[in-house]
C-alpha cells in the first residue's frame, strides 16, 4: 500500500523510533539527511519508494559484497545495453539495488567512513595514502580509484542520475551499529542513529532488505545476484 506522507515526515518518524530505542537519546530533525526514509510502523512500512518506479522493464540486483565495485559496472552495462542494443531509454527501465551485509557502508556518506573506520572494516586500502579507506569511493570515486577502473559513469551517484535506486537494509545498519559498539565506537543505538542520518542522498532505508526484495518481486522485478 502506498504512503502519501512526505519524505520529511517519514524521516522524522524513523529518527523518533531510533531515539526511543536509545534509552532516552534525544534526536531532533536532522536537515543534513536528504534521502527518503521508509519506517517500520504498526500499520506497515511505506511502499512509496516502489511506487515511484514506473519502468516497463524491472530488475533487482542483490548485492551483498562490494567486490571492488563489480556490481556497479554490471549496472552501468545493464542500462547501456537496454539503450544501445534495444533503443530503450532509462525512463522505461527501473532498477533497484539491495545493499546489506558487507555492502551496507556503500549507502553511507564519507563522514561515516572516516568516523567509524568503515574502510578498515571492509579491508579496503586507499592507494594514495596506503592507509585504510576513509571515504566512500563507490559513491563518488576520484580519478585513479580502482572502483572506477577508468570507466566513466561507474559510480553510485552516476547510476542514481540514470534512475537506479539503492535500497539500504535497516536491519543491516543495526547489526553494523552493534559491531561498531564492540569496537569501541559508541553505544549501538547512538551509532545506528548516526549512520541512518548520514545515508547518501537518494538512498532509501528499508526495514528489511529481504522483505524489500519480496515486495519488488510482487511488483514485477526480475532478480539477479551480482
Amino acid at each position: 500500500m502506498s504512503d502519501s506522507r512526505s519524505p520529511t515526515t517519514d524521516r522524522r518518524r524513523f529518527v523518533g523510533t531510533v531515539a526511543s530505542l536509545g534509552a532516552g537519546l534525544a534526536l531532533g530533525a536532522d536537515s543534513r539527511a536528504q534521502q527518503l526514509f521508509v519506517t517500520q510502523q504498526s500499520a506497515g512500512a511505506s511502499d512509496a519508494w516502489l511506487d515511484q518506479l514506473k519502468g516497463k522493464h524491472r530488475q533487482l540486483f542483490d548485492v551483498p559484497e562490494p567486490e571492488g565495485g563489480t556490481a556497479l559496472r554490471h549496472l552501468r552495462n545493464y542500462l547501456d545495453a537496454w539503450r544501445n542494443a534495444f533503443g530503450v531509454g532509462e525512463k522505461d527501465v527501473s532498477v533497484v539495488v539491495a545493499l546489506y551485509a558487507r555492502t551496507t557502508p556503500l549507502g553511507l556518506q564519507d563522514a561515516m567512513w572516516e568516523k567509524y573506520q568503515l574502510g578498515a572494516a571492509l579491508s579496503l586500502t586507499d592507494p594514495t595514502t596506503n592507509a585504510p579507506l576513509v571515504r566512500n569511493w563507490f559513491a563518488h570515486p576520484k580519478p585513479g580509484d580502482p572502483v572506477a577502473d577508468g570507466e566513466p559513469g561507474t559510480s553510485m551517484e552516476a547510476l542514481q542520475q540514470r534512475g537506479v535506486l539503492f535500497a539500504l537494509c535497516n536491519n543491516a545498519l543495526t547489526r553494523w551499529a552493534a559491531r561498531l559498539e564492540k569496537s569501541g565506537m559508541g553505544a549501538a543505538a547512538a551509532v545506528h542513529a548516526d549512520l541512518a542520518a548520514h545515508a547518501l542522498p537518494g538512498v532509501v532505508i528499508v526495514p528489511d532488505v529481504l522483505v524489500a526484495m519480496t515486495k519488488a518481486h510482487e511488483r514485477g522485478f526480475a532478480y539477479v545476484r551480482s
